[in-house]
């Protein structure tokens, strides 16, 4: 599962690497299920504590210690940030070494951790767009080394351009730190649509089980959902281990909030 000398200049020429079937087709209803019973959970415990932020509308929901990501004011989720500590399946598969290994050539060490995870569900004719962004800008004071950093995604529908697949811009990771949206907000976080030439974007359409890898400095975004199928994908980041994990501070930032609401 190392990655192949061809993969390494992929990654290293693109800044992203594509491998293709890699998951079987029951692994992907098992992921699908617990999905879905994970969205099922928060969906029930909601609160409406929102917070409109850039393009987004995020809740902490404090006794889990998740971030959820909520399509507008709907009760649609788009997204969880971190979700493999919630379900046993997405703590297993986390650790599974057909995400490992090739993680472990990218990032140059053998001895891996989990820095983050995402379940981004792009529903049918509810998903919405995922902005123009580097995902660098969102860690910066939590990762230090911006070659020991590296997401994968892995598709659990297939991805297209009809229901929202990933594009990127080939060849961005070497192009440093871009600028930021020019407001005070979490929308600082995003790149400008308007002060950048979107033609370079260029779609990754993936089917289920399979994976795409790329750093922290990869331009990328995608588009809504206005199709009648699902877009859910697993999004894996890894670093050396032994540092720490967004939910050791989201953590303390939840116990904070369980406070404040005890007064």
């Amino acid at each position: 599962m190392r990655l192949s000398e061809e993969e390494k200049a992929d990654y290293k020429r693109d800044g992203f690497v594509i491998r293709r079937g890699v998951f079987e087709a029951h692994e992907l209803e098992e992921m699908r299920r617990a999905g879905d019973e994970v969205i099922e959970q928060l969906i029930a415990i909601r609160h409406g504590q929102r917070l409109p932020a850039g393009s987004y509308t995020f809740e902490l929901e404090a006794t889990t210690d998740v971030v959820i990501k909520w399509e507008g004011d709907s009760d649609v989720i788009h997204g969880i940030e971190p979700f493999a500590h919630f379900h046993p399946t997405f703590e297993r598969y986390g650790l599974d070494e057909r995400f490992l290994e090739p993680a472990r050539d990218i990032l140059g060490v053998d001895d891996i951790g989990l820095f983050t995870e995402k379940l981004n569900y792009k529903r049918a004719r509810h998903g919405g767009k995922v902005a123009l962004h580097q995902d660098y800008p969102y860690w910066v004071g939590t990762v230090d080394d911006l070659d020991r950093i590296m997401t994968t995604m892995l598709l659990l529908d297939d991805s297209t351009v009809e229901n929202g697949c990933l594009y990127v811009v080939p060849g961005s990771h070497q192009w440093g730190v871009q600028p930021g949206k020019d407001v005070a907000d979490f929308g600082k976080f995003e790149m400008d649509d308007d002060a950048f030439d979107l033609s370079l974007l260029v779609p990754v359409e993936l089917a289920a089980g399979d994976m795409v890898m790329f750093g922290p400095l990869m331009i990328h975004r995608s588009h809504p959902n206005p199709s009648d199928n699902d877009r859910r994908a697993l999004l894996y980041t890894y670093q050396p281990a032994g540092n720490r994990h967004t939910l050791d501070s989201l953590r303390k930032l939840s116990a904070a909030v369980r406070a404040a609401e005890a007064r």
